[in-house]
């Protein structure tokens, strides 16, 4: 488990490249997904020495995984590359414990 923060890192950097390479993603949903990652950085930022998500205070991971699913439902049928990406960080942020 201690490797899934730096493979969820791997995982949110090949979201960036995809989401460049996708010009015809609306702006709404790249807002969202923005600040998704930017709440997946902001726990992993909190990420304790043995790599899991330190203190019961954290933001609710549920919202998170809800609006992730929400844009992996979206993206099934027109960028299934960015659904598979997205269901990837899922998977990482379930293995986390979030």
């Amino acid at each position: 488990m201690a490797d899934d923060p730096q493979e969820l890192r791997g995982t949110l950097a090949r979201l960036h490249e995809q989401l460049r390479a996708a010009p015809d993603i609306s702006g709404e949903t790249r807002e969202m997904l923005a600040g998704v990652v930017n709440d997946i950085h902001a726990l992993l930022a909190k990420a304790g020495p043995a790599g899991g998500i330190a203190g019961p205070g954290q933001p609710p991971g549920e919202s998170i995984v809800a609006r992730l699913s929400t844009a992996e439902r979206q993206f099934e049928a027109t960028h299934p590359t960015l659904a598979g990406i997205v269901g990837s960080i899922i998977d990482a942020l379930g293995r986390m414990g979030i």
